[in-house]
C-alpha cells in the first residue's frame, strides 16, 4: 500500500470483505460485494488494471467505473464487458434470480459511468475500492455521471492510509489484536527512542527543557 506501488489482489479482495461484514448502513442494507441484495460489485482485474462492475437490480442496469475510460476503449473490452455481463447475470440466476438485465438480453453492454479519472498510472484500484465504499445506487441509477470530486495524488496517498488501516482493524482480521498491540509497541520504542537522542529538545509546558 506504499504510495506509488501498484496494489496486489489480495488487498482489493480483503476491501471486500471488510465492506461486507462493515456496520455502515448502507453496506447492511443497499450494497454487498458478491452476492448481492440491490447492488452487485464486481471488481476486475485485467491487463494489470482494475475497474468495477456494477449490477443494479432495481434500476435493471449494469455499470462500468473505469479510472481511465468513460467509454470502451477497445473492440477487446467491449468483448469483455458482454462476458463480465452474461457471467454476473448468471450468478444472479443461479443464486436463484430470474435474468434481471432490461430486455432479458444476456450480452447487454453496460453503461459507462462518466467519473474523475486517476492522475497517475497505478492507483487504479484505490479508486475502485473507494468506490465500493462510497458509492450510492440511488445517484447511480439512470445515469451516466457520477459527480465527485476530482481526486488528487495527495488524497489518494491517504485514501490508502484508510484503506490498510481499515483491513487491519476489521473484525475480519484473525490477528487485529496482534496488529494493535505490534503498532503500539512500535510507537512506544519510536518515541523513547526519539527522546533519548541528544538532537532532540523537549519543549513542552508540562516537561522540563533542560
Amino acid at each position: 500500500m506504499a504510495p506509488t506501488s501498484y496494489i496486489d489482489i489480495q488487498v482489493v479482495t480483503l476491501m471486500c470483505h471488510v465492506l461486507n461484514a462493515d456496520e455502515d448502513e448502507q453496506f447492511e442494507k443497499l450494497v454487498y460485494c458478491v452476492p448481492t441484495e440491490i447492488l452487485l460489485f464486481a471488481p476486475v482485474l485485467y491487463s494489470k488494471h482494475w475497474w468495477l462492475y456494477v449490477l443494479d437490480k432495481s434500476s435493471q442496469e449494469m455499470f462500468v467505473l473505469d479510472s481511465k475510460n468513460i467509454s470502451s476503449p477497445s473492440s477487446e473490452r467491449t468483448e469483455l464487458n458482454k462476458f463480465a455481463s452474461n457471467i454476473l447475470n448468471q450468478l444472479l440466476k443461479w443464486a436463484g434470480d430470474s435474468s434481471i438485465l432490461k430486455k432479458g438480453s444476456l450480452s447487454l453492454l453496460p453503461t459507462y459511468i462518466n467519473i474523475p479519472q486517476q492522475p497517475n498510472d497505478f492507483d487504479c484500484a484505490v479508486f475502485v475500492m473507494k468506490w465500493m465504499e462510497m458509492i450510492d445506487p440511488t445517484i447511480l441509477a439512470g445515469c451516466c455521471t457520477y459527480n465527485i470530486e476530482q481526486w488528487t495524488e495527495p488524497m489518494l496517498v491517504e485514501f490508502r492510509k484508510k484503506i490498510i488501516a481499515k483491513i487491519i482493524l476489521s473484525k475480519e482480521n484473525s490477528l487485529r489484536a496482534e496488529a494493535i498491540k505490534e503498532a503500539h509497541n512500535m510507537q512506544l520504542t519510536r518515541h523513547a527512542a526519539t527522546l533519548r537522542s541528544p538532537y532532540v529538545q523537549v519543549a513542552t509546558p508540562d516537561l522540563p527543557t533542560k
